[in-house]
């Protein structure tokens, strides 16, 4: 559960590691509006990622694909659309496994 985690001690791995419950939540929230989870250095501080669900057949989140470049050259506008897009092609066909 969200909050029992939350009311934990969150382990830092950079200077931009979210460890405040009250930013993680924002940013929880900005992932399930916009679809996309963005790690901007946050894990290391070259690594930029960005991941989207892939729902099975049930519509149930199955899995995440996820892309991770160098923080230096890339963008995550850019990239959000694509890791969208090829998260809905992998769940599309989950779902038609099913039926």
């Amino acid at each position: 559960d969200q909050d029992e985690i939350l009311a934990r001690p969150l382990e830092r791995f950079t200077e931009k590691t979210l460890v405040q419950p009250d930013r993680l939540r924002r940013a929880l929230a900005d992932v399930r509006r916009t679809g996309v989870a963005v790690s901007d250095g946050q894990v290391t501080l070259d690594a930029l990622s960005v991941a989207a669900p892939v729902f099975d057949g049930a519509g149930d989140v199955a899995a995440a694909l996820s892309i991770v470049v160098n923080s230096a050259t890339a963008n995550p506008a850019t990239l959000a659309p694509v890791v969208r897009a090829a998260a809905l092609g992998v769940s599309r066909s989950l779902r038609r496994r099913r039926a």
